[in-house]
């Protein structure tokens, strides 16, 4: 299954750069985005990726540019991981901001189908579309409202795009990640009192290990996927039950 082709959205860290770094070493060819041509360029002088692109996935033109070029490289692509995301405010409901609301609406919902629309024009058939929808999709998080909303409208669309395009080839599959280590997370999980509380809702005790995200998005990526459209795979430790 190595030399397959794919691109990671916001793959300079966290769960993209895991996921990024576990594919390209494990033999594939990987384009990466990040917001910041600095951020790309680091991961890229890491070994992260084949190649990358700075590309803020609000933008229609940036993501765009950067699908048609990672195809354009690499001669088309297998798959891609539509992972870039941001997290909430971590306040109550009632104190929300609208504005920063329809931010994380754009990012985390809006990237999500701008970078579908543009796997869709690039993606070889079969290939595979994966979306990062968190376990927040399947359990709300208290204090976490607008990104739990977010990360379950990204998990409605990725089902509402299995039904699409399953029959033409392209599977879609939302995958549900609880706590790994990165940028987002590691506020929560150097606090002793925050990560001892999340370790009370995680059955398994622990937290997710970054070579375990990469190898389950190896497979979810890979030719022997196709039956599992329309699937929301959790990887989370139990926290989701």
């Amino acid at each position: 299954m190595t030399g397959r082709r794919y691109l990671v959205t916001g793959g300079t860290s966290g769960i993209g750069r895991a996921v990024a770094a576990h594919l390209t070493h494990a033999g594939h060819r990987v384009w990466i985005t990040g917001t910041r041509q600095e951020t790309v360029a680091e991961a890229l002088a890491a070994g992260v990726a084949e190649g990358g692109s700075p590309a803020d996935v609000r933008s229609d033109a940036a993501v765009d540019a950067a699908v048609a070029q990672a195809a354009a490289t690499f001669g088309g692509l297998d798959g891609v991981f539509a992972n870039a995301g941001i997290d909430g405010e971590d306040r109550p409901a009632a104190e929300l901001s609208p504005e920063t609301f329809r931010t994380i609406l754009d990012v985390n919902v809006g990237g999500v189908l701008r970078t579908a629309q543009a796997a869709y024009r690039h993606l070889a058939r079969p290939g595979v579309l994966v979306v990062n929808a968190s376990v927040n999709a399947l359990r709300a998080e208290r204090g976490f409202a607008d990104y739990n909303a977010s990360k379950a409208a990204a998990l409605s669309l990725a089902q509402s795009l299995a039904l699409e395009w399953s029959a033409e080839g392209i599977s879609v599959i939302a995958v549900c990640p609880g706590y790994f280590p990165s940028r987002m997370t590691q506020p929560y999980l150097d606090d002793p009192v925050v990560s001892a509380e999340l370790l009370t809702q995680i059955p398994a005790g622990r937290f997710g290990r970054p070579e375990e995200i990469g190898a389950l998005l190896e497979f979810l990526m890979g030719p022997d996927s196709s039956y599992l459209t329309g699937a929301a795979i959790t990887a989370d430790g139990g926290r989701h039950i």
